[in-house]
């Protein structure tokens, strides 16, 4: 259990190796590359070199560290497993969003009921249930090898009486919907809702329903990274809203627009909410088109 590893000054979001030098800056260069090919969002050659050299690169340090990483976040130690490129960034960089999950830990009482809806392979979910005593927190992720994943990693890092993963997938009505992605590994977080064929069906449900079905408490504090669906989401927890005192939002400006909607209207639905918005801005692995934000009471 990673409970018993708090504290512990040998581990950290590197693993160490004798040429740690030559692996930093071949670190430093390829996440270089990776943001000039995302910034001008090049299909080319050069972007399918850097991908290739990437996925080795990540590969070898996955090698490297026995498939395993141990990450601090917050005062909180917890491990990740480790397969693939997606799986190896996220514990390396946290998805560019580590003031966020710091922030997020660092407001837990740690009797509170969190919800992490899209909670992929449990960047937030996990370090959440290491910080918890008496509380509990859901972690939504309706992808099946992300759902995996996920179950295992909070195996490692929490109690299971600690938490729950749950299949569905959160949206402004209970029915089935489609779950598409232009990319699939495990760690990958590009699935959404799509009206489109082309994917997996799965079960929606509103929040709402959840907690009056008595399937789950409702949330104090909740966070959310959905792929542009966020005010569909938003929509079908309004009437639970009122017992949320905090809730941490990756909006996504451009894919939002495929719901028919727009950063404002997530924004201006929070205010009428009751909620006052502090933006953190962008992630710091600079991925465009979305920026994280913290709603509270």
């Amino acid at each position: 259990m990673c409970r018993d590893r708090r504290g512990d000054p040998s581990t950290d979001d590197t693993p160490r190796t004798g040429n740690s030098g030559l692996f930093s800056v071949t670190h430093r260069l390829l996440n270089t590359a990776s943001q000039l090919t995302d910034r001008y969002d090049a299909l080319s050659f050069l972007d399918e070199l850097y991908w290739k050299i990437d996925t080795a690169y990540c590969l070898l340090r996955i090698a490297l560290c026995g498939g395993v990483m141990s990450v601090r976040i917050g005062g909180e130690t917890v491990q990740f497993g480790l397969s693939t490129r997606s799986e190896y960034r996220r514990a390396t960089d946290l998805g560019g969003e580590r003031a966020v999950i710091e922030a997020l830990l660092a407001e837990l009482r740690g009797s509170e009921t969190v919800w992490d809806i899209g909670a992929c392979i449990g960047t937030y979910t996990c370090p959440v249930a290491s910080a918890l005593t008496t509380g509990s927190v859901v972690g939504f992720e309706p992808e099946p090898t992300n759902r995996s994943r996920l179950r295992r990693n909070l195996e490692r890092n929490a109690f299971t009486a600690d938490w729950t993963v749950s299949s569905v997938a959160l949206s402004d009505h209970d029915g089935t919907c489609t779950l598409s992605s232009e990319f699939v590994a495990a760690g990958a977080g590009h699935h959404h809702l799509s009206l489109e064929s082309n994917g997996s069906t799965v079960e929606t449900k509103r929040g709402d329903s959840l907690v009056k079905d008595g399937v789950f408490t409702p949330p104090g504090v909740i966070k959310m990274d959905v792929q542009g669906a966020e005010l569909q989401v938003l929509r079908g927890l309004q009437g639970i809203l009122t017992e949320v005192r905090s809730l941490y939002l990756e909006v996504h400006s451009n894919k939002c627009r495929r719901y028919g909607t727009t950063a404002e209207e997530i924004e201006a639905f929070l205010t009428r909410a009751g909620f006052s918005i502090t933006v953190f801005g962008p992630p710091t692995n600079r991925r465009s088109g979305v920026y994280l934000v913290h709603a509270q009471r």
